[in-house]
């Protein structure tokens, strides 16, 4: 979020709701745009399928379930270099060395691709579905992965907007490509739906790609793999990414082998109930990514910027222990507001559960585990910003920690709780996040007291790890160098 705070901090100088309303609007843009445009155009697309009396309900299902995938495991695949590499991005961007950021980008591209083709062969091996049909779904799969690449070099790049302008693109190709296909087929199936969505996806990826080279002018092929040496500095900033994307997931992926479960094409497993009540959950928690954004980068970036501007250019004890207090304080205050605004959205969502399940028409089961995910969403939240505010002050230990209890403890009230049906799902959950959330509140509590001790502290910190990653780097650079 590094570097869209100057903007921000220009709206709000200004005394116009207008601009406040700029303010929370570009913020938003910023967090939850792409996201947002990408579920639009699936329920879109859900929408023109209903109209097509020919395509039956289990087609349908297989698209949905199709794109879920695709997104799921490429966004898993992701978090293996994510943060590492956002490090190292960030910190070329720091030492102004802009010009070695591409070869970065072709080095992460790669190594992406590989991984990629090799995991989606494992599953073209095993599944039984058309050879066109996976072959659309492979294109599919490798979009997302380039396109989550590209994203974060840009949004590093803080070119927000051109992010946000390629989503919108695809996402209306993909929307008109399925309403042509609507009119103009007699018996549409999965397939179609999908060659839609993947030619908005492509459109996107295409849009992002000719914002990369407007972005990033130098280009060539040089040291690309210089970023694994990062892995061997920052083994927990690793951990930390695959971690928590994996907590995020591995409630879904245990509860797929329970009670309520459904295969579809002999390749999909999924669990109507708690799938669709965990998607509609995480849409309740847009408002504290966009309302975290504007409190980090306008009233607290500010104090945090002062403290630590003190520590490196020598300022006096007592300057330091009041830029300290103030920065606390504002933060513990940014951190009840958030807390308390989210609040009242959950509650509110979980009390017009039940209104919302029998005015869409949907088995009551989704509603009862819809509160239970709701509550757990609203605390995940909660533990990605501390988790960010942890590595916003350096604290990978505590981060790690935080992130390890999360995967572990979801994992593990899921399996104790799966046998008791779906009456329980979603419960599990729920109590492992607000554990997680009260330890990760705690850390920075504990952090917070001792800050500037930690920031004195951390020149004569030991750097641990073996050389096996830079030496891998080195290897390789000298290969494609050839």
């Amino acid at each position: 979020m590094a570097g869209i705070g100057f903007k921000l901090q220009k709206l709000f100088q200004e005394d116009y709701y207008s601009s406040r309303l700029k303010a929370y609007t570009f913020s938003g843009l910023v967090t939850s745009g792409p996201w947002l445009i990408v579920i639009l155009v699936v329920g879109t697309i859900q929408l023109l399928a209903f109209q097509m009396p020919t395509l039956s309900l289990a087609e349908r299902t297989l698209f949905m379930i199709s794109v879920s995938y695709a997104f799921i495991f490429s966004q898993i695949l992701f978090s293996f270099q994510q943060l590492v590499v956002t490090r190292y991005v960030a910190d070329l961007f720091y030492e102004k060395k802009a010009h070695e950021i591409f070869p970065v980008f072709t080095g992460m591209l790669k190594v992406t691709i590989l991984a990629a083709t090799i995991l989606y062969s494992i599953f073209w091996l095993l599944s039984p579905l058309d050879f066109l049909y996976k072959l659309t779904l492979f294109v599919l799969f490798m979009t997302i992965n380039v396109i989550w690449v590209m994203f974060l070099f840009l949004s590093a790049a803080k070119y927000y907007q051109a992010v946000a302008y390629s989503f919108l693109l695809g996402g209306l190709i993909s929307v008109g490509s399925v309403y042509a296909i609507s009119r103009l087929m007699v018996n549409p199936s999965s397939l179609e739906l999908l060659l839609g969505f993947t030619v908005g996806m492509i459109v996107t990826l295409f849009g992002l790609f000719f914002a990369m080279l407007r972005t990033f002018p130098l280009r060539y092929a040089v040291k690309e793999f210089s970023y694994f040496k990062y892995f061997d500095r920052y083994p927990d900033l690793f951990a930390i990414g695959v971690l928590y994307v994996l907590g995020i997931w591995v409630t879904n992926f245990i509860i797929w082998f329970g009670e309520g479960r459904v295969i579809i094409a002999d390749s999909f497993l999924f669990n109507p109930y708690y799938d669709t009540a965990i998607f509609w959950s995480y849409l309740t928690i847009i408002p504290t990514q966009l309302l975290f954004v504007v409190a980090v980068e306008t009233r607290f970036y500010e104090r945090y910027r002062t403290f630590y501007g003190l520590i490196n250019y020598g300022g006096a004890l007592h300057q330091i222990e009041k830029a300290k207090q103030t920065m606390t304080s504002v933060l513990k205050n940014e951190l009840i507001r958030l807390a308390r605004s989210q609040g009242v959205v959950t509650l509110f969502a979980i009390l017009i559960a039940g209104v919302f399940v029998s005015w869409i028409g949907v088995p009551d089961e989704i509603g009862q585990i819809f509160r239970m995910t709701t509550l757990a969403a609203f605390a995940n939240a909660m533990i990605l910003i501390l988790t960010l505010l942890l590595l916003y002050f350096e604290d990978r230990r505590g981060a790690l920690f935080v992130n390890i209890s999360f995967f572990t403890l979801n994992a593990l009230f899921t399996l104790l709780l799966l046998p008791r049906g779906i009456d329980w799902y979603g419960v599990g959950f729920a109590v492992s996040t607000t554990i997680t959330f009260f330890l990760a509140g705690l850390r920075l509590i504990y952090y917070m007291g001792k800050v500037d001790y930690y920031v004195f502290a951390a020149s004569n910190r030991r750097k641990l790890g073996t050389e096996r990653f830079s030496q891998m780097g080195t290897l390789l650079n000298r290969h494609f160098s050839r």
